[in-house]
């Protein structure tokens, strides 16, 4: 958004403002406790054991457990990139550019991370030059676990699709579970950029967004 818009909040004097904010903080306070709720109810789940998949990195095979390195809870972003596709998906790559540029924050807090996709390493590490990343990066080709954990699903159709997201891991005896998983808006949760928009007057400027008469507003996808 290089124009200014027609549309615009309506200038108050201070004490409206001021007034105005303190509702909304409120709301935030309300919704800051919500969250809590559901972090807490997400810290009692169960977990699934789940096989020691062997993937493809750079340098050859990886395993999952090996994804942990010295640490017991990984991370893994599932990033959408088709074995016949050529580029990763915009939305995906989108949200790797999200992710912190201090990443050793995560290892401080034991805490692996690595992505994970369908996509033969070769397109992978392609993308990654294109891009600048220098996250571990692994291909799940020649495996299940696209199929076996639905990131990758098919139609009624016997047409295939995939599913951006997340999967949260814990190592216990050498042995890998699944702790939690989340997909759809669920990945905004550590897409700062997301939010920060989200505080903005005209927030994400996306079409299914609630917003006043006349602010600016552009197909999600487009």
């Amino acid at each position: 958004m290089t124009d200014q818009p027609i549309a615009a909040p309506p200038v108050v004097d201070r004490a409206d403002f001021e007034a105005a904010l303190a509702d909304q903080v409120v709301l935030e306070k309300e919704l800051t406790r919500h969250g809590d709720r559901v972090s807490a109810a997400r810290r009692r789940l169960p977990r699934v054991e789940v096989d020691d998949y062997v993937f493809t990195g750079p340098e050859g095979p990886v395993r999952l457990t090996e994804l942990f390195g010295d640490h017991q809870v990984l991370l893994v972003q599932n990033v959408m990139f088709g074995p016949d596709w050529e580029e990763g998906c915009p939305s995906c790559t989108w949200a790797v550019d999200n992710l912190p540029a201090g990443m050793e924050r995560f290892a401080e807090e034991g805490i692996a991370f690595a992505m994970v996709s369908q996509a033969p390493i070769e397109k992978l590490e392609a993308w990654r030059a294109r891009r600048g990343w220098d996250h571990r990066w692994v291909s799940s080709a020649g495996t299940s676990y696209h199929h076996d954990w639905g990131w990758t699903r098919r139609d009624d159709q016997g047409r295939e699709g995939q599913l951006p997201g997340y999967s949260y891991y814990l190592l216990r005896d050498g042995r890998p579970s699944l702790t939690y998983a989340t997909t759809a808006r669920g990945t905004e949760a550590i897409l700062p950029l997301a939010h920060v928009m989200d505080r903005t007057c005209y927030g994400r400027r996306q079409d299914w967004e609630d917003s006043p008469e006349g602010w600016p507003q552009d197909p999600t996808y487009g």
